[in-house]
């Protein structure tokens, strides 16, 4: 009496626990073994064929070096196979290839508030400042 007595009175508490127990593991299997999830990181965009679509960012807080990139988004299974555990170098992880089965690429969109994108006028100066340099 005492065994089932107990059992009903914490009868939630079990449920709960036994819950918990079936979500990790099925967690676990998705994101480890299967590796079923997106990748989302920067990659490097070409102002020349992209004009007014490149996201614009800083290395530091005055602003002084501009790089210009988009994002991907890649399923990670086929990044992984692509480029192994460094992405970071892999020419396969700068595009979408046609056997990719979850891969986009977002440019900037202006109108999207807290995006800074890359403007004509931002980039001629900067091919400006650039090509000053190179003189010097």
């Amino acid at each position: 009496m005492n065994i089932k007595q107990n059992f009903c009175n914490h009868f939630f508490l079990y449920i709960l626990v036994a819950l918990i127990f079936v979500v990790s593991v099925f967690s676990y299997r998705r994101f480890i073994i299967k590796q079923d999830y997106l990748v989302g990181y920067e990659s490097v965009c070409d102002l020349a064929v992209n004009t007014n679509k490149c996201f614009e960012g800083c290395d530091d807080d005055a602003c002084t070096e501009k790089y210009y990139y988009l994002k991907m988004v890649k399923y990670a299974p086929d990044l992984y196979k692509e480029c192994g555990e460094d992405i970071t170098n892999c020419e396969s992880a700068k595009s979408c290839l046609p056997d990719n089965r979850e891969c986009s690429m977002i440019y900037c969109n202006p109108e999207v508030k807290g995006d800074t994108c890359a403007t004509e006028t931002n980039t001629q100066n900067d091919t400006k400042e650039e090509s000053l340099q190179n003189n010097e």
